[in-house]
């Protein structure tokens, strides 16, 4: 992955605060940058931002766009739509790239303005879109690069055979190589938990279908068979809009009596700061369309319960790589749970053959050999179209 392109990609996210979708953004930008590709981008400001301008990249400043439902909100995210095409116009017309890749629905929305002869490549990261938008999104997509196998499949149901030529299943990747060489004691005391204690917790943003009232209810019925388990929440309220849900799972951490044996992690971004310091990952969104974060607690070889749903029940390989909940209930969790820290052999055989496998299906560099086949072919088949002249004869 070393020759030079001689094509531009601009890639377009309306997200402010990053999450996994644009942790994964960047982190492809960063290594196809390195590999010959010129890359600029269009993002809100923001910490994503800072990340790529210090990195060196071509960024554009746009607004950003948080879906909403109802009320206000609802009119201000139309009227951000709205505008954001024109925006992306500008910002195309001083780039002049010769593929356009959107991050996310929201961000493909905004491009309704890119010629007619510009490639646009549409990353789908979400299980459900709404129906409605995603026909017409294909319609005007030049490739849909799916994340994962459940939003692929989700996505094939949903289109025409016509467009569901286009899909291409490009699985997220990580780079397994930070979890190396993780000091679990060091990272326990830099985060505040214990050191001698089993330490069981659930990365995710508090946003009410990951389930972190499961993972409560699960923690209860641990720790009356494991009186000495601790418990870890990780995760921000991403865009300030779970505070009433924040604390519903305060009250029922209370109502389980689990105060002294629970602790609240929002301030570390990094997951090879926290991951490595868990005994047991526990991650009960039935909905998540791939789960980033199951990835990355195998390169960390820290053991993963999961909901047999969606993305993570096509990552985990069950009693091999890790382990699937099946109904996805508290019960479940913590039976499982009990049974993994009670048995470090058991353990042991898990974290070895999930690290083998999330480094040979999951690698950062297999998703960077995938795209730079893709832009290679949409750019030739551009170049070709704009090449060709029909004789008029």
């Amino acid at each position: 992955m070393t020759e030079k392109r001689n094509y531009k990609i601009l890639g377009i996210d309306v997200v402010a605060q990053p999450g996994g979708a644009q942790h994964s953004m960047f982190e492809v930008c960063q290594k196809l940058s390195k590999a010959g590709i010129t890359i600029e981008v269009a993002i809100p400001y923001g910490a994503l931002y800072d990340r790529f301008h210090e990195a060196g990249f071509t960024v554009y400043p746009i607004s950003p766009i948080r879906a909403s439902k109802k009320g206000l909100a609802l009119f201000k995210t139309a009227a951000k739509l709205l505008k954001a095409p024109h925006t992306i116009s500008q910002i195309i017309r001083v780039s002049k790239p010769d593929i356009v890749h959107a991050n996310s629905l929201a961000a493909f929305l905004t491009t309704t303005h890119v010629p007619a002869t510009t490639p646009l490549i549409w990353h789908v990261r979400d299980l459900q879109p709404p129906s409605a938008l995603v026909r017409p999104a294909a319609r005007r997509a030049t490739r849909i690069v799916t994340a994962s196998e459940a939003i692929d499949e989700h996505f094939a149901d949903m289109l025409s055979p016509r467009h569901r030529d286009k899909l291409l299943l490009i699985r997220n990747g990580i780079d397994s190589s930070v979890f190396e060489g993780a000091d679990k004691a060091a990272l326990r005391l830099d985060c505040n938990l214990p050191t001698e204690r089993p330490v069981i917790g659930m990365v995710a943003h508090l946003i009410p279908w990951k389930n972190h009232d499961v993972f409560i209810e699960a923690a209860a019925l641990i720790k009356a068979r494991i009186p000495e388990a601790y418990f870890a929440i990780i995760g921000k309220d991403l865009f300030g809009e779970s505070k009433r849900y924040i604390k519903q799972l305060q009250d029922l951490i209370a109502a389980k009596n689990l105060e002294e044996s629970f602790a609240w992690i929002s301030d570390i971004h990094q997951p090879e700061r926290i991951i490595p310091a868990l005994d047991l990952l526990i991650h009960p969104a039935r909905r998540e369309p791939f789960g980033r974060i199951i990835c990355e607690a195998m390169a960390a070889k820290v053991p993963v319960v999961a909901a047999d749903t969606g993305g993570p029940s096509t990552i985990i390989i069950d009693y091999q790589s890790g382990r699937l909940a099946a109904g996805g209930s508290a019960e479940q969790f913590a039976a499982i749970a009990v049974e993994l820290l009670t048995n470090p052999q058991t353990c042991a055989a898990l974290t070895a053959n999930a690290l083998l496998h999330v480094r040979h299906n999951y690698s950062l560099e297999r998703v960077c050999d995938q795209l730079i086949h893709l832009y290679d072919e949409v750019y030739q088949a551009a170049k070709a179209r704009r090449e060709f002249k029909p004789d008029k004869r």
